[in-house]
Parts: C-alpha cells; sequence; structure tokens
C-alpha cells in the first residue's frame, strides 16, 4: 500500500511526526522483506504477515494524513486498510484464498483513492509526478483485479508483488519522515 500524500511533499513543511512516519517505513519494509523471502509460507504464517502489514500500512496512511490536502480520502482508505488487516488477523482458519481477496480488494481500493487523488491534486495545480502516480495506481488495481478473479493462482505473486510494494512504500515513508525531520 503506497502512501498517497507523495505527490503534496514539496510544499509539505517539517513536522513533529515524523519519527512515527519513520518507523512505520520501517516496520513496512521489515513485513515486505518477510514477505518476499517466504511466498509459499502456510497459510497462517502469510495471514500473519499480510494481515500486520495491511494493518500498519493502513495506519501509515492515516498519520500520512494529517500531512495531506486531501486528508479524508486518505484517512477513508488508511481506516479501510486497517480494517482489511484486521479481519485477517482475527479469521479463524483464514484460507489462501480469502487472504488473496482481501489483498486484492485492499489494492483495487488503493489504486482508485491513489488515482482521484493524483487527478484531484492536478486540478488543484500540484502536478509533479503525476503521470508515474497514475501508473502506479493503474498496476495496483490491475494487481488487485488479478488477485479477485484468479486468487489460487495468484497468492504466491501476490505475496512476493505485495511484499514489493511494502519495501517500496516503507523506504519511501522512511526517507520522508526523514526529510520532515526538525
Amino acid at each position: 500500500m503506497t502512501t498517497t500524500y507523495r505527490q503534496q511533499r514539496q510544499t509539505q513543511h517539517r513536522s513533529p511526526l515524523w519519527s512515527s512516519l519513520a518507523v512505520l517505513g520501517i516496520a513496512s519494509t521489515v513485513l515486505g522483506v518477510l514477505l518476499i523471502a517466504n511466498p509459499f509460507s502456510t497459510a497462517g504464517g502469510l495471514a500473519m504477515i499480510a494481515g500486520v502489514a495491511l494493518l500498519v500500512s493502513g495506519i501509515g496512511e492515516i498519520v500520512s494524513a494529517v500531512r495531506a490536502e486531501h486528508s479524508g480520502t486518505t484517512v477513508l482508505y488508511g481506516v479501510l486498510t486497517a480494517a482489511a488487516g484486521v479481519v485477517i488477523l482475527v479469521w479463524p482458519h483464514v484460507t489462501l484464498r480469502v487472504i488473496a481477496l482481501v489483498v486484492g480488494a485492499a489494492l483495487i481500493v488503493g489504486g482508485v483513492v491513489r488515482a482521484l487523488l493524483v487527478l484531484a491534486s492536478r486540478r488543484a495545480g500540484h502536478a509533479p509526478g503525476r503521470n508515474r502516480s497514475l501508473v502506479i495506481a493503474g498496476l495496483a488495481v490491475v494487481l488487485g483485479v488479478l488477485a479477485v478473479c484468479w486468487p489460487a493462482a495468484t497468492v504466491a505473486v501476490l505475496a512476493v508483488l505485495f511484499g514489493i510494494q511494502l519495501v517500496v512504500t516503507g523506504v519511501t515513508e522512511v526517507l520522508i519522515g526523514l526529510a520532515l525531520r526538525p
């Protein structure tokens, strides 16, 4: 799950929340590495990693919303992502199919929210990195649709791709957190 406020980061001011963002970024990166290292783990292990990853990503989005221009949408997305993580964590005997469906749905929602924020920031005159952000949003939606349509065939691939996305998001959050350091 990517932080949705990256488009506005050039206009950001120093923030006391930098350490929270850096810690969440480190957590996302570690969880991503765990998913990449062991995509064929048991359903229980994968559920725990994916659930915690979604929960951390959702919390990261909520923390990011404090700094974002379109914070209402970002908070909603963060809450939904965190809720998806909680659903996976508390579901007894969750199956790999359910994990793929929940993560796929989170990717679709995340891609749509990201695209809407990019388009809204373009209308407001903030357009740096617009095309790249739209491509990332489109890829998230495509991956989410593939995961929902073919969950059994995509579990391992989804685990690796979700892990890669978590690593990229985590490193980005750490860098942004350090840039916002007072």
